[in-house]
């Protein structure tokens, strides 16, 4: 069957999204370069799956590019980001091991890629970054944090530990620890002028740590 795409514009990039193969995205500076390469990251993120043993099936050619929406600021200081119509229906109670599996398999490329960094390498200021490596896994915990904050089922932001494996850590324990309760929101909220449900923070998660996974693997060697 043809597989939809949507397309935001954030923080001066392009990304495009499929919405049937959560945290598969295709991110350029043109929108219609980010769109064009949406082939190549299905058979990456299928590849990809499949390395972590989840089978992925269904798709196939034509892509239909259902929305492109471009970010805006509310009251000159918040960039609001894309609510897609796929972000809207409510997460199945069936569709969380699949959620679970894949927040795993994106939670695991993570941490091989940083495990043995040493604290000097993870703390090294990197030209051009506005965060060390560290600070960058920091953020990725403090990010989903937030998200989980949107719909209120976040832990308040000062019990977030410092150390970003540690952060990294009680985050996702307390994401996969409320999955069953993302499972039984039906409704959407919306927070500064923003549009946020419980499909929409399980896709921002998986796009948020697996882009900056990627993110991370670009800088490893300059942390060296």
């Amino acid at each position: 069957m043809p597989y939809i795409v949507c397309a935001e514009e954030m923080d001066g990039q392009w990304i495009a999204h499929v919405p049937d193969l959560p945290g598969c995205f295709s991110t350029q500076k043109e929108r219609e370069t980010a769109i064009g390469n949406v082939p190549a990251a299905v058979e990456a993120y299928i590849a990809w799956a499949g390395g972590h043993g989840l089978r992925i099936s269904g798709l196939s050619a034509p892509m239909i590019v259902s929305e492109v929406i471009r970010s805006w600021m509310y009251e000159d200081d918040y960039e609001v980001n894309a609510f897609f119509a796929s972000d809207r229906p409510p997460v199945a109670v069936d569709e969380l091991p699949e959620y679970e599996l894949l927040l795993g398999a994106a939670h695991k490329d993570l941490l091989a890629l940083t495990r043995d960094l040493t604290p000097e390498q993870l703390a090294k200021e990197l030209s051009g970054e506005r965060w060390p490596i560290g600070g960058i896994m920091h953020h990725v915990a403090r990010a989903e944090q937030w998200y989980l904050d949107r719909l209120g089922l976040s832990f308040p932001q000062a019990e977030l530990a410092v150390d970003p494996f540690q952060a990294l850590a009680q985050v996702r324990e307390h994401l996969r620890a409320a999955l069953p309760a993302l499972a039984t929101r039906t409704g959407a909220v919306t927070l500064s002028g923003e549009v946020w449900t419980a499909r929409k923070i399980l896709r921002r998660c998986l796009w948020h740590e697996r882009d900056h996974t990627e993110h991370i693997r670009k800088l490893a060697g300059r942390a060296r």
